[in-house]
């Protein structure tokens, strides 16, 4: 058995061997559910408040204290969460950084839509080439409108004659505007396919 000794050198109270364990060693088996340093709990009020920050960020770009207080939160609720809550919103933000214009699969699906106000644009189309395709845009889109009211073949050649002249005027590779083409070609295969 162990015994504690004091500066003094008289003896105190012994200590079990049990308690006294190696060095290093817990001298309990009662294990912590959470660690102290760990993952603390958010307060309820804070992730609503984070949730508020981002909608209004979302509508307006920012978020007044007036337009919290109008939401339901008092100031003392807005002093004491809004750090925990803005670090939340930071956390969780992400940002797209994609390049100006379409790509093909946007390219293909504005295509097969033939929307006229819908022009697909790509990142190196120059401002003065702009009018032009619009011009050749709206030209593909009244030929698609009227292919899809009367599906005839040649009909429908017109459709990629037009959709081609104005894929040229885009700042694409051959095989994107091949890409084009054939997914317009294909789609066209299985509308015009009169219905028993």
């Amino acid at each position: 058995m162990l015994t504690e000794v004091r500066s003094g050198g008289a003896m105190s109270h012994p200590i079990a061997s049990s308690l006294a364990g190696k060095p290093g060693q817990r001298a309990s088996n009662q294990v912590r559910s959470d660690h102290p340093a760990g993952e603390q709990k958010l307060h309820h009020r804070a992730v609503e408040l984070a949730d508020m920050l981002r909608e209004l960020a979302g509508v307006d770009g920012s978020a007044s204290e007036a337009e919290l207080r109008g939401r339901g939160f008092t100031m003392a609720e807005i002093v004491e969460h809004l750090p925990t809550a803005t670090l939340i919103v930071s956390e969780s933000w992400v940002r797209r950084v994609d390049p100006p214009g379409d790509r093909v699969p946007d390219i293909i699906t504005k295509a097969l839509a033939a929307a006229s106000h819908n022009m697909p644009k790509t990142a190196g189309l120059e401002p003065e080439f702009e009018e032009d395709a619009g011009i050749a845009w709206r030209r593909y889109c009244t030929a698609r409108a009227a292919w899809k009211l009367d599906p005839w073949v040649s009909q429908g050649e017109r459709c990629l004659k037009l959709l081609e002249a104005f894929l040229v005027r885009l700042p694409l590779l051959e095989r994107e505007r091949n890409r084009v083409v054939y997914a317009l070609a294909a789609k066209q295969k299985t509308e015009g396919r009169p219905v028993r």
